[in-house]
Protein backbone atom coordinates (compact mmCIF):
# COMPACT_ATOMS: atom_id res chain seq x y z
CA UNK A 1 0.00 0.00 0.00
CA UNK A 2 1.17 3.30 -0.98
CA UNK A 3 0.04 4.80 2.45
CA UNK A 4 3.73 5.67 4.13
CA UNK A 5 4.89 7.17 0.48
CA UNK A 6 1.58 9.94 0.39
CA UNK A 7 2.00 10.33 3.87
CA UNK A 8 5.44 11.88 3.50
CA UNK A 9 4.60 13.83 0.30
CA UNK A 10 1.94 15.72 1.91
CA UNK A 11 3.72 16.11 5.53
CA UNK A 12 1.48 15.12 7.63
CA UNK A 13 2.05 12.46 10.70
CA UNK A 14 0.97 8.90 11.19
CA UNK A 15 -1.14 10.71 14.11
CA UNK A 16 -2.38 13.14 12.04
CA UNK A 17 -3.36 10.98 9.75
CA UNK A 18 -4.89 8.98 12.78
CA UNK A 19 -6.84 11.75 13.80
CA UNK A 20 -8.41 11.99 11.21
CA UNK A 21 -9.92 8.58 10.72
CA UNK A 22 -10.38 8.06 14.38
CA UNK A 23 -7.66 5.58 14.74
CA UNK A 24 -4.52 5.56 16.94
CA UNK A 25 -1.33 6.48 15.62
CA UNK A 26 0.05 2.49 15.76
CA UNK A 27 -3.50 1.01 13.44
CA UNK A 28 -1.31 3.64 10.87
CA UNK A 29 2.03 2.18 11.57
CA UNK A 30 0.50 -1.14 11.58
CA UNK A 31 -1.03 -0.30 8.01
CA UNK A 32 2.57 1.12 6.63
CA UNK A 33 4.24 -2.03 7.94
CA UNK A 34 1.74 -4.09 6.48
CA UNK A 35 0.70 -6.09 9.74
CA UNK A 36 -3.00 -5.33 9.28
CA UNK A 37 -5.12 -3.85 6.13
CA UNK A 38 -7.34 -1.31 6.24
CA UNK A 39 -11.33 -1.86 5.94
CA UNK A 40 -12.67 -0.78 3.14
CA UNK A 41 -14.26 2.34 5.25
CA UNK A 42 -11.01 3.30 5.63
CA UNK A 43 -9.70 2.59 2.18
CA UNK A 44 -11.92 5.10 0.93
CA UNK A 45 -11.34 7.79 4.07
CA UNK A 46 -7.85 7.37 3.09
CA UNK A 47 -8.18 8.15 -0.65
CA UNK A 48 -10.28 10.62 -0.13
CA UNK A 49 -7.57 12.17 2.26
CA UNK A 50 -5.25 12.20 -0.21
CA UNK A 51 -6.90 12.52 -3.45
CA UNK A 52 -6.03 9.66 -4.74
CA UNK A 53 -8.43 6.48 -6.25
CA UNK A 54 -8.51 3.29 -3.70
CA UNK A 55 -6.92 1.79 -7.02
CA UNK A 56 -3.92 3.91 -6.51
CA UNK A 57 -3.46 3.56 -2.89
CA UNK A 58 -3.91 -0.03 -2.82
CA UNK A 59 -1.67 -0.12 -5.87
CA UNK A 60 -4.29 -2.43 -7.90
CA UNK A 61 -3.19 -2.61 -11.81
CA UNK A 62 -5.33 -1.98 -14.64
CA UNK A 63 -4.97 -2.42 -18.35
CA UNK A 64 -5.43 1.71 -18.20
CA UNK A 65 -3.82 3.13 -14.98
CA UNK A 66 -6.17 6.26 -14.67
CA UNK A 67 -3.79 8.08 -12.04
CA UNK A 68 -0.96 8.04 -14.87
CA UNK A 69 -3.91 9.55 -17.50
CA UNK A 70 -4.84 12.34 -14.78
CA UNK A 71 -1.36 12.77 -14.53
CA UNK A 72 -0.60 13.77 -18.01
CA UNK A 73 -4.12 15.51 -18.33
CA UNK A 74 -2.44 17.90 -15.58
CA UNK A 75 0.47 18.63 -17.48
CA UNK A 76 -2.14 20.51 -20.29
CA UNK A 77 -3.52 23.81 -19.29
CA UNK A 78 -7.21 23.98 -19.45
CA UNK A 79 -7.62 26.38 -22.51
CA UNK A 80 -6.00 23.65 -24.92
CA UNK A 81 -7.55 20.87 -23.33
CA UNK A 82 -11.05 22.48 -23.67
CA UNK A 83 -9.93 23.79 -27.27
CA UNK A 84 -9.32 19.77 -27.70
CA UNK A 85 -13.17 18.77 -26.69
CA UNK A 86 -14.51 21.52 -28.62
CA UNK A 87 -12.52 20.33 -31.77
CA UNK A 88 -13.43 16.66 -31.16
CA UNK A 89 -17.27 17.49 -30.42
CA UNK A 90 -17.59 19.27 -34.06
CA UNK A 91 -16.19 16.08 -35.29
Amino acid sequence: MRLRELRNKSGLTQNEIANKLGVSGQTILNWENGIYEPKINQLIQLADLFNVSVDYLIERKSNKNIDDICKELEKISKEDFIEFIRNELKK
